[in-house]
């Protein structure tokens, strides 16, 4: 019983079932099916790289490697400024040579004498162009007549602009006029801040000023609770900008151009408000555009003082432990006496061989205004010739010495300083007067 008990499920007969179809695949996961199109150009790559030989290999390493990742071309350079003036100035030139185009001196008029100035000069215009005239010139006809008839009466301006600055006595502007302006500005400032009166009856200090010096395109006062003063003081800055344009285009413009009012409209336009006004007044003339270029100055003058700081002899620097303690040593103060003293040395010896040297310099030009020789003429005579004023004579000395209140905070100083003055200009000698040593 045992043994047929054990030996019945052998006996069992499976049913009959039908024969196996085709097996229907189970469809898989996204992430199978990303990992198989990822492993899929892998084991491409890796095997086209199996197929090449080294020499092959590496060929095309070193030709990945060569190839720039990034365009290296900077914006701020010529090529790209060039590329910006061809783009909006001469855009025909552009379509006509492809290949080998022509440079931008042949093709623009020139501004100035120099092909560097140009290149900056002419991206300004392009600028300007751009944003303020094609951007409505464009809408209404393709022609490119107009952009090209407004840069010619801009080089013709530039040029006649260039050739009369050759004419003006900049030694006498920079160190003379300019700095009397500002001597005035200084005192008519500390006066109007430095009123007799005291509160409650203090008057404004903008009032003041312009009482002193009257300035027609400041006026009136604008004050923030009166807004018909801010937009009157405006339209009268934008008047007083015309005007002067305008009289600048009067003497600089041919005569055919200055009869077109269009076109004397137009060009005006541009340099009273888009130059003068947006740029120089609204941007130059603030105080945040006036410290970021102190700020950018200064951080380049940093950078190029670290640059040379900096010792890769591994020698210790300036500011080291070890040359404190020599300048502290009496060893280091006996060589700053001696370099000092052979400062001194070389001084003297600078300011003897300048002395010795000037009577072979030919004398110091003097060209002046017409303006300044009408005033000469009127105030001295007709056969007195121009006003020559030697150098140590300049307002910017005063400016300067007014600037820092040298009378006030070292009268003794000033004092000397003025006496030195007097003494070398009308003094035995005269080497500090017109034409003399120190004024060569």
């Amino acid at each position: 019983m045992t043994t047929a008990a054990a030996q019945a499920p052998s006996r069992v007969q499976t049913p009959n079932l039908p024969p196996p179809g085709p097996v229907t695949p189970r469809p898989k996961s996204s992430r199978t099916s990303s990992l198989q199109s990822e492993s899929g150009p892998t084991s491409k790559t890796a095997s086209a790289d199996a197929s090449q030989t080294p020499a092959q290999l590496g060929g095309a390493a070193a030709r990945r490697s060569a190839r720039p990742a990034f365009p290296t071309t900077d914006p701020l350079s010529d090529k790209a400024t060039a590329l910006l003036i061809r783009r909006i100035l001469c855009p025909q030139h552009i379509e006509k040579a492809k290949s080998a185009p022509a440079p931008i001196e042949e093709l623009l008029p020139p501004l100035t004498s120099r092909n560097d100035v140009d290149l900056q000069l002419y991206a300004l215009i392009a600028i300007i162009l751009r944003e303020y005239i094609q951007n409505w010139y464009n809408k209404i006809t393709p022609d490119e007549t107009f952009v090209a008839e407004i840069v010619q009466i801009i080089a013709h301006i530039t040029r006649a602009l260039e050739q009369r600055l050759r004419k003006v006595d900049l030694e006498s502007l920079l160190f003379d006029e300019i700095p009397d302006l500002l001597d005035k500005h200084i005192t008519a400032y500390r006066i109007a801040h430095d009123p007799i009166t005291q509160a409650p009856i203090r008057t404004n200090a903008r009032e003041i000023y312009h009482s002193l010096y009257p300035l027609p395109a400041l006026t009136p006062v604008p004050r923030p609770e009166d807004p018909e003063s801010v937009a009157q003081q405006a339209e009268n800055e934008v008047a007083y900008r015309q005007l002067l344009v305008h009289a600048v285009l009067a003497i600089l413009l041919p005569t055919e151009d200055l009869e077109n009012g269009c076109l004397t409209a137009l060009v005006g336009q541009i340099f009273s408000e888009l130059i003068i006004g947006n740029s120089v007044a609204n941007k130059l003339s603030e105080p945040w555009m006036i410290l970021e270029m102190i700020i950018i100055a200064t951080r380049t003058l940093g950078k190029r003082k670290a640059i040379e700081d900096e010792n890769p002899s591994g020698r210790p620097g300036k500011g080291s432990s070890a040359g404190r303690r020599g300048l502290s040593s009496v060893q280091g103060l006996f060589w700053m006496v001696v370099h000092w003293c052979f400062l001194a040395t070389s001084f003297i010896r600078l300011a003897f061989t300048v002395l010795m040297t000037t009577r072979s310099l030919p004398p110091r030009s003097s060209h002046s205004t017409a303006q300044r020789k009408n005033m000469v003429q009127h105030e001295v005579g007709p056969d007195s010739g121009p006003l020559k004023m030697p150098v140590l004579a300049f307002r910017c000395w005063s400016a300067i010495s007014n600037l820092i209140e040298m009378d006030v905070r070292m009268p003794w100083l000033c004092g000397a300083l003025s006496m030195v003055q007097w003494v070398t200009m009308t003094g035995p000698g005269r080497i500090a007067a017109v034409d003399g040593k120190l004024d060569r």
